[in-house]
């Protein structure tokens, strides 16, 4: 059944609003009219989405925002509405006290990264100044929630309305930047590595790494036979990033000419998806990103379309705009280094749209929730603490039986340092998450 939508015009931003909200969340197909007279006479689902109501229809009040076609500077109040928060304030006569649909479109288009040009040390937009962070909701999946309560309303009015059954699912995603410890690193960088440790008296971390590369200890960053099982224990989806741009100051990998290195490359992509790590160095040119994505290809002999930026370092639009020239379709980048949560106000995938433009693109956006070195090396959080705040995120997108992408690292896992007792932190994850798959409530 269809859904009648008055609204006084149509535009770009509109439809790919609604598109998202009510199609891809809420699996209802809608058509927009402008004609007053058809929308009343209308006795199927419909709502208005205009200035003021035509009668006693589902209304609700809109903002500008999604009429605009320039970029400025918006003046944001926020308001608390049954567990909800939302930006753009309406009258009383509308069924929410806010424009749910401006606000979701704040959020997805990352409207203010637009604007704000005070960026950290690595040049990326800084958390603390994002809309979600300062309304104090950056941890819940708010346009999901939105979405549940739109739901709400419209099955209210018209119980005759089929919804999409959402389900939970949990992803967990790989960046690996640093293969190995010891392992392929030459015989110039473990020598330094040897006087360091030296210098420290750190004698068993000399005997490890001479252990590693005259002997047959295994390097302790060689952990995905681990990860993999566990994943595989646990029926979780995965998904690795491999790094194989130069070296750089910010870019410390293995070389991808080392065989080692690549025969992992090519073991992990046997049984599990996988995607190009973009270098920090990347953002030079189109040219740098294409050669490192056909370095993978050529170790792996897969069409690679996925992609996660090292250090999630981007910029608002130009790097999603270079990633859909080159033909990545699929960006795992959305979510900040320094905060957990939902930089685009979603947990679910979305499209990029381009705001320059006014349009949207067929790059999908996957937004992940949390990353391990945000809490252990940003927050400074010890295992115990962000397990607790990781199921926390989990359960509220349970609730909104999204999808829960989390990052991991496979050096991770060494059980030494700040990663004392991750590896339960990883496993804990894996079998709450299947757990809450498995009740499928």
């Amino acid at each position: 059944m269809r859904l009648l939508i008055y609204t006084a015009e149509t535009t770009e931003r509109l439809s790919y609003t609604f598109d998202f909200i009510l199609g891809d969340l809420l699996g209802l197909e809608y058509t927009f009219t402008r004609d007053k007279e058809l929308f009343l006479a209308n006795a199927g689902p419909k709502f208005s989405y205009a200035a003021k109501p035509l009668g006693d229809e589902l209304f609700f009040e809109c903002a500008t925002l999604l009429f605009e076609t320039e970029i400025y500077l918006q003046p944001i109040d926020f308001i608390n509405y049954e567990n909800l928060v939302g930006f753009y304030i309406v009258s009383k006569r509308s069924d929410l006290p806010f424009d749910m649909f401006a606000s979701s479109f704040s959020m997805l288009s990352r409207y203010n990264e637009y604007l704000i040009h005070k960026k950290d040390k690595y040049d990326r937009y800084r958390a603390g100044q994002s809309t979600n962070f300062m309304a104090g909701f950056l941890n819940k999946p708010m346009v999901n929630y939105y979405a549940l309560k739109l739901k709400k309303l419209l099955a209210a009015r018209f119980p005759e309305l089929k919804f999409k059954q959402n389900k939970f699912e949990y992803i967990a995603t790989f960046d690996v930047d640093m293969a190995y410890a010891y392992r392929g690193r030459g015989w110039k960088t473990n020598l330094r590595g040897f006087g360091r440790s030296l210098l420290v008296s750190n004698f068993r971390e000399v005997i490890n790494r001479y252990r590693v590369i005259f002997g047959n200890k295994k390097d302790p960053y060689d952990t995905f036979e681990y990860i993999l099982a566990t994943c595989k224990r646990y029926a979780v989806k995965t998904k690795f990033f491999f790094l194989v741009g130069n070296k750089s100051g910010l870019d410390k990998n293995i070389s991808h000419t080392h065989e080692g290195f690549r025969h992992l490359i090519q073991e992990v992509a046997s049984r599990s998806e996988i995607g190009i790590y973009l270098s920090f160095m990347s953002h030079i040119s189109n040219d740098v990103m294409e050669e490192e994505i056909q370095r993978l290809e050529f170790i792996t002999g897969v069409k690679i379309d996925s992609n996660r930026f090292n250090y999630l370092r981007f910029t608002m639009p130009a790097s999603f705009i270079s990633l859909n020239r080159i033909g990545i379709t699929q960006d795992y980048s959305m979510g900040y280094a320094t905060r957990s949560g939902f930089r685009a106000g979603t947990c679910s995938p979305f499209c990029f749209f381009n705001l320059l433009k006014n349009e949207r693109t067929n790059l999908k956006l996957h937004p992940f929730a949390f990353m391990d070195t945000t809490l252990a090396r940003y927050n400074k959080l010890g295992s115990r603490e962000s397990l607790e705040k990781i199921l926390l995120m989990m359960r509220w997108v349970k609730e909104v039986e999204g999808p829960f992408i989390g990052i991991w690292h496979n050096n991770s896992f060494i059980d030494s340092g700040i990663w004392r007792g991750w590896g339960t932190v990883f496993e804990t994850v894996a079998r709450e998450a299947a757990a809450l798959t498995d009740k499928g409530e």
